[in-house]
């Protein structure tokens, strides 16, 4: 079953903001991510991350997200059964974050007070 979890946020004066769901299925696969821009400032900086009892793990980080709306489909390299991360060669090797904690999204540099949203879609 596929979700949207909607982060919407508004700056403050120092252009920054962090923001945690209201609503979270619980363990997902982020399949893609939407940043609907508003009047965010092109030069903001976007991490979106998830926390389990203290085991952080960055899923994206954009640095100077653009002028525009925009869409991402963040991947990771998987691991062989060492434990050492495979090639990720041409695409390969690849999957969806396992999103196993509350998502956050935190914003840098996004201009004072100015609005937008980060819309994770989901499956769980």
């Amino acid at each position: 079953m596929l979700y949207d979890i909607i982060l919407p946020f508004t700056t403050s004066a120092g252009g920054a903001a962090t923001v945690n769901p209201v609503f979270w299925p619980g363990p997902a696969r982020l399949l893609a991510v939407l940043y609907d821009r508003g009047d965010v400032d092109a030069g903001a900086d976007l991490t979106i991350s998830y926390d389990l009892y203290n085991v952080l793990e960055t899923m994206l980080t954009i640095t100077n997200a653009g002028a525009a709306d925009a869409v991402w489909y963040p991947r990771r390299i998987v691991q062989g059964n060492t434990g050492a991360d495979l090639t990720g060669t041409a695409g390969g090797d690849v999957e969806p974050y396992l999103m196993m904690g509350r998502p956050k999204l935190v914003v840098a540099q996004g201009g004072a007070t100015t609005t937008g949203a980060v819309i994770l879609v989901v499956q769980v």
